[in-house]
């Protein structure tokens, strides 16, 4: 016999068109569980004038009222959403909540009261992600303790995040599950494909892209700095999609432009991708990159290590050496036949790893209570 069609529920306290990584995680597997088969309703917060109900890109989001500010906003999204919860306990099978915040905490008490299996996906980087700052307040170290008793299965994206997590959360459940991408929409393009898109784009030279939030973790200024002068005299820009309060000044060869909805054919049209962060989980905008065959200039921090293999899949530097920084800039530019290579290698282990089909087959699992 079939096993029965799976419903689940996704708890996220932002989502669609709120842009950053738990809230596109959320979207994407949304979308591939229901093209799986699975009943799938998003459950967030709803703030400005969004409708309490909407169907986004084919997912149904029930958004509840929230109140006041800060600790108000969090509170009263919990009590909301474990109420919803705990009536509608009948209509799902599962409850997977993104990020250890206030949904974390409703999902995890109505999972215990109903019995249903709860996963909780952890965000962020080491020391500077949701797990840090929880520990550095009251209410967010009652929140981990409760947690932790609580016991849902946490999902960590990279080992990294998993071992601070252990750190926090005790002897909870933890399963390293990476974010997934969809292998088919980024892909690698045609020569001629290519050529098409950066004329339309205006695009020329060698281009080094960035997409994601323009927020200090990223160090986007300390790397246009550093990136300009690898690049002096050469044909290249260096272009930076996304908003926040972190951009680079732009100049004639750094250019900033405003996020987009699918950034699939920007990442076809570049030549390399970069993230220098700070500290990193797992970034859905290096997996995008690796799935469409770019070659990627990282620092050698947490889940961008993890993935990333140096002269392999991509080039890394040690965090603060700028030196390093230059020398791998140089390196793409000097030896184009390498980053082929490197954008080919970073191609085939993101299929083969980082799959979205792959994560929300795993995803199915864990949702039928699978160990």
């Amino acid at each position: 016999m079939a096993p029965a069609r799976l419903r689940v529920v996704m708890v996220s306290a932002g989502f669609w068109p709120a842009v950053g990584g738990a809230e596109r995680q959320a979207l994407e597997l949304s979308r591939e569980l229901r093209a799986r088969g699975a009943d799938v309703l998003v459950l967030t917060r709803r703030v400005g004038g969004a409708p309490p109900r909407e169907e986004v890109r084919g997912v149904p989001v029930r958004r509840l009222p929230v109140y006041g500010a800060g600790a108000l906003d969090s509170l009263s999204f919990l009590f909301g959403a474990l109420g919803w919860l705990l009536k509608h306990g009948g209509d799902y099978d599962a409850i997977h909540a993104h990020l250890a915040g206030s949904p974390a905490l409703a999902a995890a008490l109505a999972g215990r009261w109903l019995g249903k299996p709860v996963l909780v996906k952890l965000g962020g980087g080491r020391g500077i992600g949701e797990l840090a700052a929880s520990s550095r307040t009251v209410l967010g170290r009652l929140k981990l303790r409760l947690l932790a008793l609580l016991k849902p299965r946490f999902l960590a994206v990279v080992p990294d995040l998993a071992a601070e997590a252990r750190e926090h959360l005790g002897g909870a459940p933890i399963e390293v599950l990476p974010n997934g991408v969809d292998v088919s929409r980024y892909r690698l393009v045609s020569p001629e494909e290519k050529r098409a898109l950066r004329a339309r784009l205006g695009w020329s030279g060698a281009v080094f892209l960035y997409t994601g939030r323009l927020s200090w973790e990223k160090r986007l200024p300390w790397f246009a700095k550093i990136w300009e002068e690898a690049t002096r005299g050469r044909d290249a820009a260096l272009v930076l999609v996304g908003e926040g309060p972190e951009a680079a000044p732009p100049s004639a060869r750094v250019r900033v432009l405003p996020p987009v909805d699918d950034a699939a054919e920007l990442y076809a049209a570049a030549d390399a991708f970069v993230l220098p962060s700070v500290s990193e989980g797992l970034s859905n905008s290096l997996l995008e990159a690796m799935a469409s065959g770019l070659p990627v200039v990282a620092s050698a921090v947490g889940g961008s290590a993890e993935t990333l293999e140096d002269g392999v899949t991509g080039l890394l530097f040690a965090r603060d050496d700028e030196k390093a920084a230059a020398a791998c800039v140089r390196r793409l530019l000097d030896e184009p036949a390498l980053g082929a290579k490197l954008g080919e290698n970073a191609r085939r282990v993101c299929a083969e790893r980082y799959a979205l089909a792959r994560v929300a087959a795993r995803l199915e699992e864990l949702y039928r209570g699978a160990p």
